[in-house]
């Protein structure tokens, strides 16, 4: 049997089979082959488009509304018990006040809000729109504003229990890259606080110290008496036993640098080298405080971290190290390691941990209470971003110690710097 050709015929229209529409299904004809139901039907099976008329009470469709907006609406609908313009209105006040833009046409500062647009904000006089969050830790920020401002004060409230990505992905309900990338957020804005909080413990040392000079080997204790002592020790967090180093014992490192490395034999079999993170700590007795990555124990990566103190400043510390007595003359160094003189009651000097006012308790409680925080929210964290943890506690300790507003007196605006596109 010879093959038939198949006509293909084009019918235009909106309902036409080429654009993919749904045929309409017959009406059964109740009423006879000839009513008027089925003719129409037929037509409109047809392609032949049919006319509403002009009488006709259609409900009128809203206009379509933004694919962000439409989002952010449908993401809010989930926290229906959370104040989320309470948070929203933080998240605009932290930056306003952080991070200020000004209108480049009137050099007035761009403060006023654009309706449906929470990211934008316009100037007051020439109506010039600017982004609320570009340049600023929120650069391209997809997420509701109320989230920053939520998870802001949920961090001041639960320190020093310190606030992890998990937590953050459990509360919010958002995917583990989101709630880490937030996380990441907080942490680069904490972090643009930390030269405040060197210059706030440069200006109070500077007030207090101003020409003192403390007597040698004499009891200092009233002399420094409700002055901003500033103390200072090292600690060492998420150290390798000697069972992870393989049952090697470490001869090139020794103290706590040696904890945070392995041995170069078992470092060529696991790919890493230094696993643990010696930290730095510069605090105040109900003050602000400062922790700082290191390398090492050696003058050359701990200096740095001192230098912004006044040279009048009382420093106090153990006897690791030493070399701080020639750039502040007011240093003074207990010895932990004091042997008493009656051996047979105790092996160590009952003064081993305070003698003549000079201490490092401050300094020893915080590492304690880091330390804790750190192994109950994290566990581990890799030494590269060690920094970026030790900046977002100094900034929520030194918060509740001091207020925000304080440091924000002190911030030079507007804050940028540690703003890195690839961390977004």
């Amino acid at each position: 049997m010879a093959a038939t050709a198949r006509k293909s015929v084009h019918i235009s229209g909106p309902h036409s089979t080429q654009s993919r529409q749904p045929r309409a299904r017959k009406k059964q004809d109740v009423s006879g082959a000839g009513s008027h139901d089925s003719r129409r039907s037929a037509d409109f099976q047809n392609g032949i488009e049919e006319r509403r008329p002009s009488h006709s009470h259609a409900p009128t469709l809203p206009p379509p509304t933004h694919q962000e907006t439409r989002a952010k609406s449908e993401f809010n609908t989930r926290f229906e018990g959370i104040n989320l313009e309470h948070y929203s209105e933080i998240t605009r006040r932290l930056l306003s006040r952080a991070y200020p833009k000004f209108c480049p046409h009137c050099d007035s500062e761009i403060s006023g809000d654009v309706a449906g647009r929470e990211n934008a904000i316009r100037c007051k006089e020439c109506h010039f729109q600017a982004s609320r969050t570009a340049y600023t830790p929120l650069h391209h920020f997809k997420l509701p504003l109320w989230t920053f401002g939520y998870i802001f004060t949920e961090a001041n409230k639960t320190f020093p229990q310190m606030i992890s990505a998990a937590q953050i992905r459990r509360r919010l309900g958002v995917s583990h890259s989101t709630s880490l990338l937030l996380k990441r957020r907080l942490q680069l804005f904490l972090s643009d606080l930390v030269p405040a909080i060197r210059e706030l413990m440069a200006q109070e040392a500077a007030e207090a110290f101003s020409g003192l000079k403390l007597p040698e080997n004499k009891d200092v204790s009233t002399l420094v008496a409700n002055k901003p002592v500033v103390h200072t020790d090292t600690l060492a967090l998420f150290s390798a036993t000697q069972r992870s180093n393989g049952g090697r014992a470490r001869w090139r490192h020794t103290g706590q640098t040696a904890s945070i490395y392995l041995s170069d034999k078992v470092a060529e079999q696991r790919g890493k080298f230094q696993i643990g993170t010696l930290t730095h700590n510069v605090a105040i007795k109900k003050g602000p405080i400062l922790l700082t990555s290191l390398r090492d124990q050696t003058q050359r990566s701990i200096e740095p971290a001192l230098k912004f103190l006044p040279r009048e400043t009382v420093i106090m510390s153990d006897e690791g190290t030493p070399w701080l007595s020639r750039y502040f003359p007011n240093h003074r160094a207990i010895n932990h390691s004091a042997r008493a003189k009656d051996k047979k009651r105790s092996k160590w000097a009952r003064n081993r941990w305070s003698k003549n006012g000079v201490h490092n308790q401050v300094a020893e409680g915080n590492q304690r209470m880091v330390k804790m925080s750190f192994l109950a929210a994290y566990g581990y964290f890799r030494p590269e971003f060690s920094q970026l943890y030790l900046n977002e506690y100094s900034a929520l300790k030194t918060i509740r110690a001091v207020g925000f507003d304080i440091l924000l007196s002190l911030t030079k605006r507007p804050i940028v710097g540690n703003v890195d596109d690839r961390l977004f």
